[in-house]
């Protein structure tokens, strides 16, 4: 419907005469008129005053239904998401931009598909673009802080370690953040906090097996230290998920037993670097084979959603290629076992 219909429809609904709208608007019957033929269109200085005179909103005026939009643009997120829970990046970011042709300012929607091109190569200046966007005109917290998170982790892969600092210099403090407030101070006992919880649990457990992992990659720390270090990291998973179902941070504990295995290598205790080599297997393939579904207590009902890459990305296919391809692992090549590890994990390539 076309705005001189609206205004029409609008003043027959109130038994308004076109006299009478004109004279609360301190305009002439004729513009009036005018404007419910479609020759004319009220100027934008207008709609409000209108919008006044008929108490409603001037998206209405303009034939913007927001609710309808809104609920339009959950429903595009929610498909995109599903399909990036599972490891389907190409078909999420078509939803995504299927959904930005229809709603070309939909920050919420630049968002979520520059979170799937992240996890697609060859497309890294796309996501910068789109973050830059969302930064530079977005005034809602979610979609922004979003777009910064990916920015930096933009900056960090292409190793533009000062940039990662001057971007990260514009968010609040971990402590001043939405879910730690959340979690400190609301008490509630409904099913949204208790989810809201699992989520922050989640990424605690996995932010302080990632910040592990990164002390032991400094230098000042013996190799012993670092094999060490790296252990906690794995503990710390096992403590949060005592029945084993990792789901999709099995790569965290598979990636801290890669790490383990090389230590090991270089010290030449061959036998324990192959140790750690096998339980690396084992966690690399649950990654690739898990259903997604939590049973261990604290994270009873969550799901994660079952990984599947739709052939774009293949962990198992990493770790083969980080076996065949760093020095560190030359004395074991040869080794029975690892062949047999090989093996294994070449029966999970795509």
């Amino acid at each position: 419907m076309s705005i001189g219909s609206t205004i029409k429809k609008l003043r027959r609904e109130r038994d308004m005469t076109q006299e009478q709208l004109a004279e609360y608007l301190g305009i002439t019957a004729n513009a009036v008129s005018q404007w419910e033929c479609d020759r004319t269109a009220p100027d934008i200085s207008q709609l409000p005053l209108l919008a006044r005179v008929f108490n409603v909103t001037t998206d209405y005026l303009l034939g913007v239904d927001c609710d309808k939009d809104k609920e339009r643009i959950d429903s595009i997120m929610d498909e995109s998401f599903s399909l990036y829970r599972a490891g389907q990046f190409k078909k999420a970011a078509e939803i995504a931009r299927s959904g930005l042709l229809e709603f070309p300012r939909s920050f919420e929607l630049m968002a979520r598909l520059a979170d799937t091109l992240v996890c697609m190569s060859g497309y890294e200046d796309e996501v910068e673009r789109l973050c830059e966007k969302i930064i530079n005109e977005c005034t809602e917290i979610g979609p922004k802080n979003h777009a910064y998170r990916l920015r930096i982790m933009m900056s960090g892969k292409r190793e533009k370690y000062d940039e990662v600092v001057r971007i990260s210099d514009k968010l609040s403090h971990a402590w001043a953040s939405r879910e730690d407030m959340l979690m400190v101070y609301n008490n509630t006992r409904d099913e949204k906090q208790r989810m809201e919880l699992m989520d922050y649990a989640k990424f605690c457990s996995s932010r302080l097996s990632h910040c592990l992992g990164k002390i032991a990659n400094f230098p000042m720390y013996t190799l012993e230290e670092k094999i060490q270090i790296r252990m906690q990291s794995i503990k710390i998973m096992q403590i949060m998920y005592p029945n084993e179902d990792y789901n999709y941070f099995s790569a965290y504990i598979a990636d801290d037993y890669m790490e383990i295995a090389g230590l090991y290598s270089f010290l030449g205790k061959y036998d324990k670097a192959l140790d750690a080599l096998e339980k690396m297997c084992e966690y690399a393939v649950h990654f690739e084979s898990n259903d997604g579904v939590n049973s261990s207590p604290a994270f009873r009902g969550y799901n994660d959603g079952k990984w599947n890459s739709d052939g774009i990305y293949c962990y198992c296919k990493e770790k083969i290629e980080i076996i065949n391809g760093q020095s560190s692992f030359d004395a074991l090549r040869g080794d029975p076992r690892c062949i047999e590890i090989v093996n294994k994990l070449s029966q999970y390539v795509y």
